[in-house]
């Protein structure tokens, strides 16, 4: 590597980024000298930036800790770490103990994926429109009263109606201005996260492990806090097992009346009852599950609370051994399609952009969109140019992804 691009980038900057990878590999300092052949001391240095690493010894710690030497190196200035605070949401589960280098690993990579879309941003001068309702105010409601105001009035605001919303990813993405990133978490306990600073505005990150209907819920959740809850973040875990805090039963209560809301739950309920001879089957509710984009077990309880269906209809089938998937399969019901994949396609369409101007090398680019060159060069012809067939070869028609669509509004 050239070492002239080591010198010229503040080496206290590296050392952060060096120290977040190896943190993120649940490595110690020691583990990463004895890799080295040099003392803990000097892993110190280098991390704390007091010594600048050798060109051999950042090829070396990139091989170790899974990364490319560009992600140390990058020319884009690091941002200010500021208060990544994390709200996590951890899935329903018999314990709330999770182990504490799972939960470290999980948020410095969803850190890592905020910094790294701010950085995008910056390179291009396209910051993300942030279009945030104000934060409401639901001290001294009561936590179900509270969740479904501000359901309702948030549909409102978006102008949902009382439907099934279809792609409640793209919805905060492009609607409120949300960072949203999936990717597998080292815990399985932990459903989703979300953080809100001045650096990277509201963030949230689910759980890629997690059925898409679940998937769907911990995003409507998280949001429920950054809406109810942002300016105070906190630690929170679920349990089945013990009362959850008020914030919590704030933002489930938000996720039920936001996803399934009274009239449109009850008017598409009747229209199955109308349209049908018999009583109501499991199969119908399943249809009413998928209409919605929730879990069985969702739909089931949201029905049992509007008293549309007999209370403690999910535990009876639970107990008869109803498995959701196979009778999904045996009435024909499609599983939901993924929603979002783990980079937002805006941070994409940025990074590749980025590449287009000559602002990122491709090993960069394949660093910012977490995959390697092979991939990074498929996503390039993916999202800037089509193919076509001219005098029997196949050509590339480029897209300028930077042109305004026509119609849009400026």
């Amino acid at each position: 590597m050239d070492k002239h691009v080591l010198d010229t980038i503040d080496p206290a900057i590296i050392g952060e980024r060096l120290a977040e990878a190896r943190r993120a590999r649940r490595l110690t300092q020691q583990d990463a000298a004895e890799s080295l052949g040099v003392a803990r001391t000097t892993v110190v240095a280098m991390e704390k930036g007091v010594r600048r690493p050798r060109a051999g010894e950042l090829v070396h710690l990139a091989r170790l800790y899974g990364r490319q030497v560009s992600d140390f190196v990058r020319g884009v200035p690091a941002r200010p770490r500021g208060d990544f605070v994390v709200q996590f949401r951890a899935a329903r589960g018999p314990s709330d103990v999770i182990p504490e280098p799972d939960r470290t690993a999980d948020s410095l990579r969803f850190e890592e994926l905020c910094r790294s879309y701010v950085e995008l941003e910056e390179l291009l001068h396209a910051p993300l429109p942030r279009r945030y309702p104000t934060s409401y105010d639901v001290s001294g409601t009561p936590p179900e009263a509270a969740g479904a105001e501000v359901a309702a009035a948030e549909r409102l605001r978006l102008g949902l109606g009382d439907g099934p919303i279809s792609d409640p990813w793209g919805l905060l993405a492009a609607e409120v201005g949300i960072r949203i990133f999936a990717f597998p978490f080292e815990s399985k306990r932990i459903a989703g996260m979300f953080v809100f600073n001045e650096d990277y505005g509201g963030c949230i990150a689910v759980n890629a492990n997690h059925p898409e209907e679940k998937r769907r819920w911990t995003l409507i959740h998280d949001y429920g806090h950054f809406l109810t809850s942002r300016l105070h973040p906190a630690l929170t875990l679920s349990s089945e097992n013990r009362r959850l805090p008020e914030a919590e039963r704030v933002a489930e209560s938000f996720t039920r009346h936001f996803l399934l809301p009274t009239n449109g739950v009850t008017r598409q309920f009747q229209a199955v009852r109308r349209s049908k001879d018999g009583p109501i089957t499991p199969g119908d509710l399943l249809g009413l599950a998928h209409h919605f984009g929730v879990s069985f077990q969702a739909m089931c309880w949201r029905l049992e609370q509007l008293d549309l269906i007999d209370s403690g209809t999910w535990e009876r089938l639970k107990a008869l051994g109803l498995k959701t998937n196979q009778a999904r399969a045996i009435v024909g019901i499609p599983d939901l399609s993924i929603g979002h994949s783990m980079l937002p396609l805006r941070y994409e369409v940025l990074a590749v952009e980025a590449y287009e101007a000559d602002l990122l090398t491709t090993s960069e680019l394949a660093a910012y969109l977490q995959t390697d060159v092979v991939g990074a060069r498929r996503r390039i012809d993916e999202l800037t140019g089509t193919w076509f067939i001219d005098d029997g070869e196949s050509r590339r028609r480029s897209i300028n992804l930077a042109r305004p669509l026509a119609g849009s509004r400026s």
